[in-house]
């Protein structure tokens, strides 16, 4: 004989209980109780996290940005100055031009040319340094003054220097 149906529902009761309603008291309602996956409490944590995540995010992707173009500039800056050092050294004209059509997608680029001496073959050198003003495009600049003056600022400066012997 079978007990009653209220307290215990299964298989083979007349009316089967779904496996995801809260369990029956013995006087047949439910508790009162949340279910799993409910989240509506949860809300308002996930919010404060997010708050407190954003801005690390947000400096580490500013970051990654920079980065990146500061790198690009540094290495379109190296190549200019090798570009600028073998001219130098073949004792070309307009070193200094040459040298500043040679750092592509860069404005404002400083060269300081130190040409070899006439008749040094072999034993000098023909030096070539190549500055750029760095200005960042995101706010990390911004954020970094606030660290004190030592940070970057708005702005860095980015040199190479080439060296190639005079022939």
């Amino acid at each position: 004989m079978r007990g009653n149906g209220a307290a215990r529902a299964g298989p083979g009761s007349r009316h089967p209980r779904p496996a995801h309603h809260p369990p029956e008291r013995g006087d047949g309602t439910t508790k009162n109780r949340r279910r799993p996956g409910d989240g509506a409490p949860d809300r308002g944590a996930t919010a404060v996290e997010f708050a407190l995540l954003l801005p690390v995010l947000l400096l580490l992707v500013f970051g990654i940005i920079d980065l990146g173009r500061a790198l690009n500039a540094q290495i379109t800056l190296t190549q200019a100055a090798r570009e600028g050092a073998r001219l130098a050294a073949l004792s070309e004209a307009n070193v200094v031009s040459r040298t500043q059509t040679a750092a592509t997608g860069l404005s404002g680029v400083t060269v300081t040319v130190t040409a070899c001496p006439s008749g040094g073959e072999g034993t000098s050198d023909a030096t070539v340094q190549v500055s750029y003003p760095f200005t960042f495009i995101t706010p990390l600049g911004a954020i970094a003054k606030l660290f004190g003056d030592s940070g970057p600022g708005s702005s860095l400066t980015l040199t190479a220097t080439g060296v190639m012997a005079c022939d």
